[in-house]
């Protein structure tokens, strides 16, 4: 079989392939281009971030090969009982395989817990009192009973010490001092010293 016999009798078929043989030559050259191109094989793997403090985070960068990634803190959160500038998550999760470069995006534990806005408890009950507190993320602290008509009746509430009115703000979770009334007993007035 000659090929150049075919190539002078079909000279439609000989483009054709001369075509095809050049698009493969060229698929080929792009596909080893972009191996290239994208560092395919060159992949490091995500180390754990999560629990690590900022400090633990600096250490962190300064002895290792972290420079193969950019961290990128976009989000801080607040958790109760967790000291604030803790990592919380990651994206990419711990263990995955990226490219040099690749951004990990922390979130945070916040250094400053919210505040909230302080409810007003006056002439509510105690037991009222304490369960508004617990839904708005305040907890009951100390309770002074004082001499009042008015039994069982929140008479002040204080911050530190302090009368605090409603919707100033406070600390989350921070500790309310109730001042509640009192009835008399049998002996007259019974009082409760303040500490």
């Amino acid at each position: 079989m000659d090929i150049g016999k075919i190539a002078k009798e079909h000279p439609n078929w000989a483009d054709v392939v001369k075509g095809v043989l050049f698009s493969i030559a060229i698929i080929l050259l792009i596909m080893f281009s972009l191996r290239l191109f994208t560092r395919h094989g060159d992949e490091y793997v995500v180390p754990d971030l999560t629990g690590r403090s900022a400090a633990e985070m600096e250490q962190y960068v300064q002895d290792s090969n972290t420079h193969r990634f950019k961290f990128v803190v976009i989000d801080s959160i607040f958790v109760p009982e967790t000291k604030g500038g803790v990592v919380m998550s990651q994206d990419p999760a711990a263990g995955q395989l990226v490219k040099k470069g690749r951004k990990i995006y922390l979130s945070v534990s916040t250094m400053n817990p919210p505040k909230v806005e302080m409810p007003n408890l006056i002439d509510l009950s105690l037991r009222q009192a304490e369960n508004i507190l617990n839904t708005n993320n305040l907890k009951l602290g100390q309770v002074i009973y004082k001499p009042s008509r008015f039994p069982n009746a929140v008479l002040e509430q204080r911050y530190k010490g302090r009368v605090i009115a409603q919707g100033t703000p406070v600390p989350y979770n921070a500790s309310i001092t109730l001042v509640v009334g009192k009835a008399p007993n049998d002996d007259g007035w019974e009082t409760v010293e303040e500490e």
